[in-house]
Parts: structure tokens; sequence; C-alpha cells
């Protein structure tokens, strides 16, 4: 009786052991990192595009602070682009504005489950403002050339894509508010939404 109380006893202490020590080699998930970024950018917006670069510092909490910098070349409303069917080359109907736009915002950047996703896939929520500049140079000679501050800010949701070698994509869906002091481009309010595409590097 004895005996088999030990062999018992060992065939049900002996894989609890061999499972103690299994698990001591099992690989635990890394932790997700972060690391700064900075890249370029390319904004498709309801009046025009835009091309810009950015730069992020990682704080605690999965939080980034940063800059931008953009330029955006803006249609007017009614413009209407075409391809003359006898010429094969563009031609602009309705233009009567030049108009740019270049901002420089402040950024904070929330990356979103961080423990939940894999760390090559970081979804994130975003804000930034910040001061604006209108350039517009009329079709119109009578009319005179615009140089407009103005004040402008975006709330947006997207995801970062890590690639190889700490590169990274970067896509996400954007409203900006826009506001300048004066008329610009025969408009005041140049509010938009915006995709933006981000390529950048983590360091």
């Amino acid at each position: 009786m004895n005996k088999f109380f030990v062999v018992i006893l060992i065939l049900f202490i002996l894989p609890i052991r061999m499972f103690a020590q299994y698990d001591k080699y099992l690989l635990k998930d890394p932790e997700p990192k972060s690391f700064k970024q900075s890249g370029v950018a390319f904004s498709v917006v309801e009046q025009g595009t835009g091309i810009g670069i950015f730069y992020a510092l990682p704080t605690r909490g999965f939080y980034h602070f940063g800059a931008e910098f953009d330029v955006f070349l803006l249609r007017d409303r009614n413009q209407i682009d075409l391809i003359d069917p006898w010429t094969g080359l563009p031609i602009t109907i309705n233009k009567e504005n030049n108009a740019y736009m270049m901002d420089f915002l402040l950024t904070l950047k929330k990356r979103l489950f961080a423990h939940e996703i894999d760390d090559t896939l970081r979804p994130f929520v975003m804000i930034g403002a910040g001061p604006v500049y209108g350039i517009n140079f009329p079709e119109d000679k009578r009319r005179k050339d615009e140089y407009v501050p103005g004040v402008s800010g975006y709330l947006a949701s997207g995801v970062d894509i890590a690639l190889e070698s700490q590169y990274f994509l970067g896509l996400r869906l954007q409203y900006r508010a826009i506001k300048f002091t004066k008329n610009f481009a025969q408009r005041s309010n140049h509010s938009t939404f915006d995709i933006r595409l981000e390529i950048g590097k983590m360091f």
C-alpha cells in the first residue's frame, strides 16, 4: 500500500515539476516601446494637396509631443481641371486664385491599446494647433496679392505601421479647423477634412 501511494505521489508531482521548469523558459511578449519619430507627410484636403515634415519625442504613457510644418496648394471652389481632347494638355477653367497655406503646429499623439495589439500596429488619436499663414496671387491683376495670418488646429485618428529597419507608415484622417483674420482667397474659413500619409523613421 505504501509503495502504491509513493508511485501515485511521484506520478502526480512529476508533471507539475516538469511544467514549472518548462514555464521558466517560456518567452514573454516584449514590452511595447516608444521612439522618436521624424519624416515627411502628404495630405489630400477637400480643396487641394499638401506636403509637410514632422518631428516627435516620446513621453510617458505612450504619448508623443511634436511639431509639424506643412505647405498646401489650394484649389478654387469652382475650379475645373480638364484634359484638352485636341492637344492632350491639361487646362483649368474658373481659376481665380493661386493660393497657398503654410502652418506650424504643435502636436500631441496618444497611442492606443499598446499592450493589447502587436507592436507593429499602433493606433492613435492626436491633436494639433498653431499659426497658419495664407498667401494668394489672384488671377485678376486688379486685385491685390494677399498675405493673411490665422490659426489652425485639428483632431485626428489613425494608425502607424512599423516596418523593418525602424521605418514606419502612418495613415490618419483628421479635421482641420482653419480660420484667417480676414478673407483669404475669397473666404475666411478654410476648415477641411484631411487624409494624411506619413513616411517616417523611428530612432
